[in-house]
Order: structure tokens, then C-alpha cells, then sequence
């Protein structure tokens, strides 16, 4: 499922860069922004979804690997995007696909090490389970800060290693410290959506509710299907497996951290449009959200892609 984000990434960016600038009058460099910043989706938000819907095996676990590998790949991208926007001197495209494949690189050493790590603390160590889960927090943090202190916005990446590699290589035991991890979890996403939140007022998102309802029709009626036609043929999905992935991609916390990253200061370098940026993307956050939280579970239904009966009492 690679091909969901080596082919939905450019596909979303260009649609979403596209739309914002037609239906909301950005100027260009503000929607290329925006459209970076509209690739990300996240398993925090499908992650849920997925645990209430409960489609085939198969299905949740392309999905999955899709929302957590898409959040660093798109928050790199915005910082790359953002960089370029605000630079006086114009670069090549070469060079811009150079820093991101650098970013990539960093991320993906400073989560190999890390893993390393953490197994020699879990392992080696044998540390018990509280001690173990302070050790495993400390950790991650320790190696993300240290890999963005060797370069911007890839302490992510190595976090999101870290934690592939946690969940599924045999060496950790993860599933005794998850009672802990999940509502530490939540509730530091919920505390930062908040304050987020906080920020877009009645006022910023007056005269962008129809526009931006215009955009989000586009990414999920167009953009959306288009990028599951395109990344699923020839798999082993089926056509109503490639129809339910077609109707999931709701946006969530990254995009609106990576909005409120760096709306401020495109606003400052006086970008057109820049100050729509967060307010939107609050928006298409909860318009996707809500939209695919009422339909997900009847559309899942209705191409017939749940789990039956049994294999719900047996996996609860």
C-alpha cells in the first residue's frame, strides 16, 4: 500500500492547492500550502473509525499503514513546501526533493537507533512495566528532539519508526503497556486540538464556510476516489475494498499542528491568503471527520467489507 502515499500525496496536493486557490481566492504560494498541509490524514482519527467500523483484516491494515506513514511524510513535506514559499530566492525542483529525501533519511536513522534503544531498555534492562513505560516515553522524546536538532520536522519520522517497530516486531511487549500509552495518548492530543481550536475565531472563518464545504466536496467526491483507483489496482482489494478505501480520509491533528506552525508566519511574510490557512483547515478537519464519522459504518455495510458476526466476538 506504498502507492497510497507515492501516488495519493501528489494527487491530494494538487487538488486541494488547486480548489483552495480557485474557490477561496489564495494566491498561489498560500494554496501549494494548503495543499500540503491537506495530504495528511492519521491514525489517530482513522485509527477509531476502523475499530468501530471493523472492515476485513487486509483493508484496516492498508489504512492504518497509510494514516501513520502518510503524518510524517506530509508534516516533512510542509515544512519543505513552507520553506520554499518563504524563500526570496526560487530553487529547483531537484532541490527541493533532495531535502525531502534527507529529511526522510535523518528520520528514518535517528528510528532505527531508537528502536535499538528500546529494545536494549525493555530487553536488556528488564525493566518493569512502570519503569518500562517512563523509559519508552523518555525514549521516543529524547530521540525525536535529537533528530530535529539535526534537522527540522524529522523527529516525527523516527517517532513514528519507533512505533511501528514496537508494534510489530515480536521482541516488544506492547500490549501490556497499552492500558497506559492509549489514555496518555488521548489526552494529549485532546489538550493540543483545543488549543488549537482556540485559535480560530467566529470572526477568521466568516465568508469561508461555503468555500471551503466547495473544497472539501472536491477532496472527498473527487480527489479522494481518484487516489484509491489509481493506488489500488492490480491488488489483491477488491473492488468493494478499493470503493471503502475511496471513502476514508479525514483529516485530524497534524494538519491542524502543521496549519498552526506556520500561518503566523506566512502572514508575516505578508503571503496572500496565508491568514485563510488555519481556519480552513479547522474546517476540513471537522467537515471530513464528521462526514466520514456518520457514513462510514453504513458505506462499510453497504459494500458488504465488515467482519462478520463471529469474528467481532472473537477479536473483542
Amino acid at each position: 500500500m506504498v502507492r497510497l502515499i507515492v501516488v495519493g500525496v501528489p494527487i491530494t496536493l494538487a487538488f486541494a492547492a488547486l480548489f483552495a486557490a480557485l474557490f477561496l481566492g489564495m494566491s498561489k504560494r498560500a494554496a501549494i500550502m494548503i495543499g500540503a498541509i491537506l495530504v495528511v490524514s492519521g491514525p489517530t482519527v482513522v485509527g477509531p473509525l476502523l475499530n468501530f467500523v471493523r472492515p476485513t483484516e487486509h483493508l484496516q491494515r492498508a489504512l492504518l499503514w497509510e494514516g501513520s506513514l502518510i503524518d510524517p511524510v506530509g508534516g516533512i513535506l510542509g515544512a519543505l513546501v513552507f520553506h520554499a514559499v518563504i524563500s526570496s530566492t526560487p530553487r529547483p525542483l531537484g532541490y527541493e526533493f533532495g531535502q525531502f529525501l534527507a529529511s526522510v533519511g535523518v528520520g528514518l536513522a535517528g528510528g532505527v537507533v531508537g528502536t535499538a534503544l528500546l529494545w536494549l531498555l525493555l530487553n536488556k534492562l528488564d525493566l518493569g512495566e512502570i519503569l518500562g513505560t517512563q523509559a519508552t516515553i523518555a525514549a521516543v522524546i529524547a530521540v525525536a528532539a535529537a533528530c530535529d536538532i539535526l534537522r527540522d520536522d524529522t523527529g516525527l519520522i523516527a517517532a513514528v519508526v519507533m512505533g511501528l517497530a514496537m508494534a510489530n516486531l515480536p521482541a516488544f511487549d506492547l500490549p501490556a503497556r497499552r492500558p497506559f500509552f492509549e489514555p496518555v495518548i488521548q489526552l494529549i492530543i485532546g489538550v493540543l486540538f483545543i488549543s488549537i481550536s482556540a485559535t480560530v475565531t467566529p470572526d477568521s472563518i466568516r465568508g469561508l464556510v461555503l468555500p471551503t464545504l466547495a473544497l472539501v466536496a472536491v477532496l472527498v467526491l473527487v480527489a479522494r476516489p481518484l487516489v484509491a483507483l489509481a493506488s489500488t489496482l492490480r491488488t489483491e482489494l477488491s473492488k468493494a475494498e478499493r470503493g471503502f478505501i475511496g471513502w476514508m480520509a479525514p483529516r485530524g491533528i497534524v494538519a491542524a499542528s502543521t496549519a498552526s506552525a506556520f500561518s503566523a508566519t506566512l502572514v508575516a511574510h505578508r503571503i496572500g491568503g496565508a491568514s485563510k490557512i488555519l481556519p480552513v483547515t479547522f474546517l476540513v478537519i471537522v467537515a471530513t471527520v464528521t462526514l466520514y464519522g456518520l457514513t462510514a459504518s453504513p458505506v462499510a455495510r453497504l459494500l458488504g467489507v465488515t467482519r462478520p458476526a463471529r469474528t467481532h466476538r472473537q477479536s473483542g
